[in-house]
């Protein structure tokens, strides 16, 4: 394939070795251009010749240029980097070698040196590829430790009972290695910081350039990544603590220079991670109390140093008597030794710090020039002496520059290993959460959008192992709190320039322009400083007011400032205009010239409390019912502010900076949905902070990345149940022998009818897989609740598969399942009936639902309510409710609204039912505990005396007479409709004579009419309006219905019971409180709003069981954590007993905007996926039943064993085809509009006219074919082509009725999780791939459309791409013209096997024609019909 970049390489007829070289020699010249380095990866050169050529002989150009293109893989991120390699992965060892030896040879420029330090950056980053983690860990083992210090190893063996055996064992093998594998696996690491050391030093001799940087910011990024992972961090630690790198380098000359500020940075994550708390050993974190003794255990040795080899050395005597407090701080430890001399300061090195400086080579060169120069010293002294004998010598011996330097660099490392050690803990807790001014608008802490990878940022990198719940925590802190401030500097800079300041000739601000989402500040006024807790040096809580005025603010504009509510964040700014307004466009500016440009002095946040009008009203009421319409346009905003902030601002103050709060002029709000960051930042910060941060036991070593990654599953739990009710998930007994395939037996007895229950028993185990069981099933009938149509329970009526039984057991089951649902294949079902199994199996437990959107939680509502869930037990938290399409209001308040008028209902059944025994006016419903009192003493009573009269009337009612009195005509005729009224203890009565003649009919009449049931029935009054209420078919028929309706009357005095705390509790967030913690049983959020309640959920001790997690692929990883830490452990143990994932990570990842983030600190990786990459079990739904066969080829790849459900194949709607179109789906080629292909207005705005127009042609077409318009979207891959189909859709056809409007135009990441029956896609770009190289792109894009899936764009551009291939090799079988059957009238159906007719439509032109010749005569045989 030949390159573009690269027009003048005729690769044809040359050999693979020549082209190589060729190919190495031209980036080489060009500075390895990124530009060529990505053309070369797009036309898969790694794929289709380099690694296919490699032999272990190749030469260092191969070499190397396969490193830059994996290199280029991992930076895209929208390709994996390790598929193509693992395809011939046996040669990865010997490629893995052959670089290590590149790297020895000594023969690489430093440039070349930092493309392999990235690979192999890359590499450990990479460890669940087993061929590279094979290769990676042999160079961080224990045979690394012949370069340790020998008291340190011989330490570290000490503490260790396993080591010893092992490192006796590698001594034998590595003492002297034979090889030249053996050799790098002994001595790499040792001689990479060997070599680093030396770099630095020799840099700091030179003037330094940019590569020189690179390369030792490169160096110490993957020093970072080998201790942030234990597997590595085990080994190479102890290396690293022996070479004092990070004091080393900040004492360097090159860490003092201006544009060393990156690698001053790195340092700082790498001195943390030295550092970190954590038993390098056992992986386990240290406690407080543990750091602190190991920091005694080492002055300790100090102490014991001093005493035993420098006894009278006067100088030392003070730190072998000092206590511990006097002697741990900076301060005390430089004091006692800087006055110490070299040889002094090189023994308590080697003793105390494990630092020979006679064996380290870099220190050695110091030392010898220390030699050196003392010499020269002495030599110089002696001349002078001989030339002036008169004077004196001098008593006091100078230092030279050479031996002040090693002697403060040693006192360094000294002070940095001996002083007291700060908690890292500590540091978040002082560290303010709302960005400010400085942080914005620093490049080096929060970089522009568009990262282009080829240098180290100083970010944390979230990746497949963590060390500790605290390390994967704070990581996710640091890239959530820098993507936050990445977003809030858009919207300032959005903002900021249509407020346009200028300044008054007083030197005031004035604004004269106006912002949606700004408006001036009217005044701030700090109302109450709270005393810091204790132990504490800032402030506990700091108060505010701020007001503002809405006059003349548009009404949609006030309606939003009015909708502020508490927990929302705003920013208050201060802007000083300056002299000269900046007229330029604000893209044109660089990150740290616009504050300049604009006049930003200041940004402080605020989280808003309450929100007042002008008479004080509260207009942020949470219950909707309570909120009053606003008065006056004065708005006051009870804040409050970030203590931290205000801290560091009032010390700012006192050492002569200005105060900030009273010049603060203009106040900002945000998106609601786009503000959550403090409460999500405030979670994890509480999370570090406090010690019952756990995750269940069962999930935390696969949490952290290590051990058994199906340890979790279900039936390697002890938990595991034997016995499943599955209720009604299966159909019939056929339904359970085809779900079991792998079942040994299973027994199922005839004609079962649902529902079933089933028990499993184990048969026997196989080593390292699922023990093989028998199936047993049973059945079971649910009692009859009432004799109303909505007593009778709601039925599934799903043929689960038998791959979706299997993720619904194991939901049911106790541990973690993971399923991987692709499109159509009944994901959001199968999490349903796992929640109604869950809610009926388990009645004492709480079940979680969160999802990613809003969409998606109510999908989830929607099938829910439709199941045998009682929907007072729903509960759903968030805004998101607005958007649920229905009728009832699961909100929290409208969950109490419903509870308060579902008790006024049932109150008023019971006052019926207390009517129809005659005791009206005797207030039995005036409340809920009255109605209880009610239920015992009459209806409690009447059932029981009904059954002691039936036990005595006998089935055949042949002792009648001994339960029914004498009375008049009109309690005969009661008797005969069998209402019968029970008897009144108080009253004495006359029986009936047993051969009365009112005995004898009833008896005649018990024979054959009635029952004995319907006789003695006491509430058949009440249920009068039930139409035949008994049957009278048999004694025991009509029994169950008599059963049946006290099992209403049951119910119904429960559920009144439950209505008494609502009834009790007067306030409504009270009751708002109790709903939450006791009343609701399945409470759903989403997982941003999971984060912003925490808090709360955390002070009511609520507590849950389950937790279902829908779209989980799509949630960041912090965010699918939280929602596991919503409750309070209970003696350090979670009581989360169930975490279902149901998500897809062959669908896109969670959005991240700054690339940087995303692409070098992977902060788009889901807790999903990274289970996934641990290779944790999953079970992947198979079958789906949404798109026709043939689009669902178009992703099914992607996928194992994806098929098709029996509807997509028999049903008319997918038999049939498309009107008016030849073909289900088919890719459309547009060549260049008026001579344009992809344009772009503004960077990275990419739009296509020519698509743009035939999309929206195309969508007129349809129409015209009877086509509903919501039955069609369009999608674009780019948001400028979505702003251009907006446009031209307006244009063209939204002003006619005939045509209308799309369902919905939009970009095909913000329609995931969404799908429509037609589906156009416009790819957009015409000269580069773009990002639908991305194969989860391409996949989302290609199963949204259920009937009809039609794609424009380049076709020759993306045929080549090679990860595209399985999608566009189907498309390559059509015509690349679409084809349209014009003969076909709207309605008309025919078969997709029929044979078509097509009209191949060649261009734009020719479609708007074919359009136009159609439009006409519709219009003629609309205007015949009307005539």
């Amino acid at each position: 394939q030949r390159c573009k970049l690269m027009p003048e390489m005729d690769i044809s007829e040359k050999k693979d070795t020549e082209v190589i070289e060729e190919v190495y020699a031209k980036l080489k010249e060009s500075g390895y251009d990124a530009r060529q380095v990505t053309t070369l990866e797009f036309n898969s050169f790694l794929e289709r010749q380099l690694w296919p050529s490699f032999e272990t002989s190749a030469s260092p150009a191969h070499l190397i240029t396969i490193a830059l293109l994996i290199n280029e893989k991992v930076r895209d991120g929208s390709v994996s980097a390790w598929d193509s390699i693992a395809m011939r992965k046996e040669k990865f060892s010997g490629y893995f070698e052959r670089m290590l030896e590149l790297w020895n040879s000594k023969e690489l420029a430093l440039r070349e040196k930092s493309h392999v330090l990235q690979f192999l950056i890359n590499c450990f980053q990479s460890l669940e590829q087993d061929f590279v983690r094979e290769c990676c860990l042999r160079l961080t083992g224990l045979q690394s430790w012949f370069h340790l210090n020998e008291l340190h190893r011989e330490k570290l063996l000490s503490v260790n009972k396993k080591l010893p055996a092992f490192w006796k064992k590698v001594q034998k093998k590595y003492a002297e290695p034979k090889t030249s594998q053996a050799k790098h696996e002994r001595n790499f690491m040792a001689e990479l910081l060997d070599e680093f050391l030396a770099s630095i030093e020799a840099f700091g001799e030179r003037d330094m350039g940019v590569e020189e940087m690179s390369y030792l910011e490169r160096c110490v990024e993957m020093m970072i990544d080998l201790l942030d992972q234990l597997p590595t961090r085990r080994f190479f630690r102890p290396l690293m603590v022996d070479k004092h790198i990070v004091v080393r380098c900040k004492r360097s000359k090159v860490a003092q220079l201006p544009e060393a500020r990156l690698l001053n940075q790195l340092l700082g994550i790498l001195r943390y991670y030295e550092n970190f708390e954590i038993d390098d050993t056992t992986g386990k974190p240290l406690s407080r109390r543990e750091v602190t003794d190991l920091h005694y255990e080492r002055l300790q040795l100090l102490q014991r140093v001093c005493f035993q080899e420098f006894p009278d050395n006067p100088s030392l005597k003070p730190i072998m008597l000092i206590n511990v407090a006097n002697l741990d701080s900076r301060e005390a430890l430089v004091q006692h030794f800087e006055p110490l001399p070299l040889e002094v300061l090189k023994t308590l090195s080697a003793k105390v710090c494990y630092l020979d400086v006679s064996k380290d080579p870099t220190l050695a060169v110091m030392e010898q020039k220390v030699k050196e120069a003392i010499a020269a010293q002495e030599k110089a002294e002696a001349e002078k002496e001989a030339t002036e004998p008169k004077k004196k010598k001098r008593k006091k011996k100078v230092k030279t520059e050479e031996e002040q330097r090693l002697c403060e660099l040693l006192v360094e490392i000294l002070v940095n290993r001996l002083e007291r050690p700060v908690m890292q803990q500590d540091d978040v807790m002082k560290m303010p959460l709302y960005p400010t001014e400085e942080l914005i608008w620093d490049p080096n802490l929060v970089p522009e959008e568009h990262y282009s990878g080829d240098y180290s940022l100083a970010l944390p990198k979230l990746n497949l192992q963590f060390l500790t719940i605290h390390d994967y925590l704070l990581r996710n802190f640091n890239l959530f709190r820098l993507e936050s401030t990445h977003e809030i500097r858009d919207d300032l800079h959005d903002q900021i320039p249509r407020m346009k300041a200028s300044l008054d000739q007083d030197g005031s601000t004035h604004f004269s322009g106006s912002a949606r989402m700004a408006i001036p500040l009217g005044g701030l006024e700090v109302m109450n400083v709270k005393r810091p807790k204790v132990g504490e040096e800032v402030p506990s809580e700091v108060r505010a007011e701020v007001r503002w005025s809405l006059t003349g603010v548009l009404p949609h504009v006030r309606e939003e400032w009015d909708t502020l509510r508490e927990h929302d964040v705003i920013f208050l700014i201060r802007i000083q205009p300056p002299a000269e307004p900046y007229d330029g466009r604000v893209a044109d500016l660089s990150v740290a010239e616009f504050p300049q440009k604009f006049g930003v002095v200041s940004v402080r946040g605020a989280e808003i409390t309450e929100l007042l009008d002008d008479e004080g009203n509260v207009l942020s009421d949470p219950n909707p019912a309570e909120r009053r319409s606003p008065v006056g346009d004065i708005r006051v905003a009870r804040v409050l502010l970030d203590p931290a902030q205000y801290h560091q601002d009032l010390e700012a103050m006192a050492a002569g900076k200005p105060e900030v709060y009273s010049t603060l002029n203009l106040v900002m709000r945000r998106k609601p949905k786009e503000n959550n960051f403090k409460a999500i930042l405030h979670t994890i910060r509480s999370l570090m902070n406090n010690e019952d941060t756990v995750v269940p036991d069962w999930l935390h070593d696969l949490f952290l990345g290590y051990g058994d990654p199906g340890a979790a599953q279900y039936w390697k739990l002890p938990t595991s149940l034997n016995q499943i009710d599955f209720r009604d998930t299966f159909l019939d007994d056929d339904h359970i022998l085809e779900s079991f395939p792998d079942a040994e037996d299973i027994d199922v007895p005839d004609n079962l009818q649902r529902p079933f229950r089933l028990s499993f028993e184990k048969v026997r185990d196989e080593p390292g897989k699922r023990p093989i069981e028998r199936v047993k099933a049973s059945a079971y009938t649910l009692p009859n609740m009432g004799p109303y149509p909505e007593c009778k329970p709601r039925e599934n009526f799903i043929r689960f598969t038998p791959v979706q039984v299997e993720a619904i057991r194991s939901g049911v089951n106790p541990g973690l399942t993971m399923v991987v649902g692709p499109p159509g294949t009944g994901k959001t079902d199968t999490a349903v009936q796992v929640v109604n199994l869950l809610f009926h199996n388990f009645p004492d437990q709480k079940i979680v639902l969160v999802a990613h959107s809003n969409q998606a939680l109510n999908d989830l509502f929607e099938k829910i309510v439709a199941l045998d869930i009682p929907e007072r037990y729903l509960l759903r938290l968030g805004r998101g409710i607005d958007e649920l399409d229905a009728k009832q209001d699961f909100s929290k308040w409208g969950r109490v609204n419903h509870m308060l008028k579902r008790r006024l209902e049932l109150l008023a059944k019971v006052e019926r039912l207390a009517d129809t025994f005659d005791l009206s006016g005797q207030d039995v419903a005036y409340t809920c505990e009255n109605a209880q009192h009610f239920f015992l003493h009459h209806v409690q009573y009447r059932w029981e005396d009904f059954r002691r009269k039936l036990g005595i009337a006998g089935k055949n009612g042949a002792n009648i007479h001994k339960v029914l009195t004498k009375t008049g005509p009109a309690n005969k005729k009661r008797r005969v409709e069998g209402e019968a009224e029970a008897d009144d203890s108080r009253k004495r009565t006359e029986a009936l004579e047993e051969n009365s003649e009112e005995a004898k009919k009833l008896r005649e009449r018990l024979k054959g009419e009635i029952t004995v049931v319907s006789l003695l029935f006491p509430f058949g009054k009440f249920f009068a309006d039930v139409p035949r209420l008994f049957p009278s078919e048999s004694y025991e028929s009509d029994l169950e219905i008599a059963e049946g309706c006290f099992r209403y009357f049951e119910n119904m005095f429960r559920e009144i019971e439950e209505c008494r705390a609502f009834e009790l509790l007067r306030n409504s967030r009270d009751r708002g409180d109790y709903l939450i913690t006791t009343h609701s049983r399945i409470i759903a959020m989403t997982c941003t709003h999971a984060a912003l309640t925490r808090s709360t959920l955390m002070n009511l001790a609520f507590k849950y069981d389950n937790l279902l997690m829908e779209e989980s692929a799509q949630i960041l990883e912090v965010e699918t954590f939280i929602p596991m830490l919503l409750q309070n452990a209970e003696n350090g143990f979670s009581r989360l007993k169930r975490v279902m994932l149901i998500g897809d990570h062959h669908q896109l990842p969670p959005v991240v905007k700054n690339r940087a983030f995303q692409k070098y600190g992977h902060l788009d990786q889901s807790l999903y996926a990274r289970f996934v990459r641990l290779k944790t079990p999953t079970v992947d739904l198979n079958l789906q039943g949404r798109a026709r066969p043939s689009i669902a080829d178009l992703y099914s790849w992607r996928y194992r064993d994806l098929g098709n459900l029996p509807n997509v194949l028999t049903d008319d709607r997918y038999r049939y085809a498309n009107p008016g179109l030849t073909y289900p789906y088919q890719f459309v080629n547009v060549a260049d509009f008026e001579g344009r292909g992809e344009s772009q207005p503004t960077p990275y705005f990419y739009q296509n006219l020519g698509e743009a127009e035939y999309c929206v042609a195309l969508f007129m077409y349809m129409r015209l074919m009877g086509i509903a318009a919501e039955k069609i979207s369009v999608l674009s891959t780019y948001n400028g082509q979505k702003a251009l189909i907006r446009d031209v859709v307006r244009t063209r056809c939204a002003w006619n009725p005939l045509f209308g409007e799309p369902a919905k135009i939009t970009t095909v990441d913000k329609y995931q999780g969404q799908q429509n029956d037609f589906i156009i896609v416009s790819l957009v770009r015409t000269q580069h791939v773009g990002h639908l190289r991305d194969v989860r792109r391409l996949v989302v894009t290609m199963s949204r459309a259920r009937f009809g899936l039609y794609v424009f764009g380049r076709f020759s551009l993306f045929e080549n791409c090679f990860e595209l291939t399985p999608v566009f090799s189907r498309f390559a079988k059509l015509p690349r013209d679409l084809c349209l059957e014009l003969q076909e009238q709207p309605g008309s159906r025919r078969l997709l096997e029929a044979e078509s007719t097509p009209t191949a439509v060649s261009n734009l032109q020719q479609m708007w024609s074919l359009l136009q010749e159609k439009m006409k005569l519709q219009f003629q045989d609309l205007s015949a019909q009307a005539f």
